[in-house]
């Protein structure tokens, strides 16, 4: 099958077949994302999309699997007609593919009507991936997210109109240094989470990448990194405002994070600020400091 030199998946994934129908991300903007820096966006054929759907329906592994994920940034850009192209072919050659699941940023959901988005539900289409990042508009017009928190909190609602399972993504630490941004950031992330109905919440947290705008400006002292006792007060923060109307997984497994939680919003709400109450009880803002080196994530 045809991948990428770099390919990227989220850890739910791990036993989905992989189906590369792109290559790069549109937006390709964020201040701190390297993952796609210097690969221009394309599509895969539908051509060589199909020669690999079929190498994977003649593989023994992947004869039986249930999920795929189609690679890479941001597939879900791609036009509503080609989708259902793909999603026609996987389930021809691959019948017990139930759920195609994929990247999807907040502006490749709005250039979906409803019309569309219903079909692409029917389709198989479920299980998005969103990089929300942030419930807080500052945070987001600073790292140049390309969208609104207005327009986040929409467009989740549309999916929650089809019923879509959805994944949110957020980033703790993105405004730098200091407990009253962590506060600021975590509440309103928190609060916009609660407008909405995802399935999962998914924090990780800004690691500064060589090569990106953001590690420019850190480099040239333009950006203070938050400290690790700053990233998980802004965690209990999120966590103290995160008011779900359905129930919620959020699990804190990237190796980007202080410390891991994991657990069922709103239900075990209680139970996840105490853990995270517990370290910051027992360990100084010095000591947390040396848990984790951050220049030497592999993300």
């Amino acid at each position: 099958m045809k991948y990428d030199e770099q390919i990227y998946r989220p850890p739910k994934e791990y036993k989905s077949i992989l189906l590369q129908v792109t290559s790069g991300c549109t937006h390709n903007k964020c201040k701190f994302c390297g993952m796609y820096r210097y690969t221009n966006f394309k599509m895969e054929s539908l051509e060589q999309i199909e020669k690999d759907i079929i190498e994977a329906s003649n593989h023994p592994f992947y004869r039986n699997t249930k999920r795929l994920f189609l690679l890479n940034g941001n597939p879900f850009v791609l036009q509503t007609e080609r989708l259902l192209k793909i999603a026609e072919l996987i389930h021809r050659y691959l019948p017990k593919v139930e759920v195609i699941t994929t990247y999807a940023s907040i502006k490749d959901i709005e250039r979906k009507n409803d019309e569309e988005l219903k079909a692409l539900k029917e389709a198989g289409y479920n299980d998005l991936y969103i990089g929300v990042e942030s419930g807080n508009q500052e945070a987001l017009t600073f790292i140049n997210k390309g969208n609104t928190v207005e327009e986040a909190i929409r467009e989740m609602k549309r999916l929650d109109k089809f019923d879509y399972y959805y994944y949110a993504m957020i980033l703790t630490g993105l405004m730098g240094k200091g407990v009253d941004k962590a506060i600021e950031n975590g509440r309103k992330t928190g609060e916009m989470l609660s407008q909405v109905n995802c399935r999962g919440i998914f924090p990780m947290s800004v690691t500064i990448v060589p090569g990106t705008e953001l590690w420019e400006m850190y480099a040239n002292g333009e950006y203070e990194e938050a400290t690790e006792y700053d990233r998980l007060i802004e965690l209990r923060e999120i966590l103290e405002n995160l008011n779900p109307q359905k129930t919620a997984l959020i699990s804190s497994a990237h190796n980007s994070n202080t410390m891991y939680i994991k657990g069922i919003v709103p239900t075990e709400k209680d139970r996840l600020i105490n853990e995270i109450d517990e370290i910051l009880s027992e360990a100084s803002p010095e000591e947390m400091q040396e848990w984790i080196d951050r220049r030497r994530i592999r993300l």
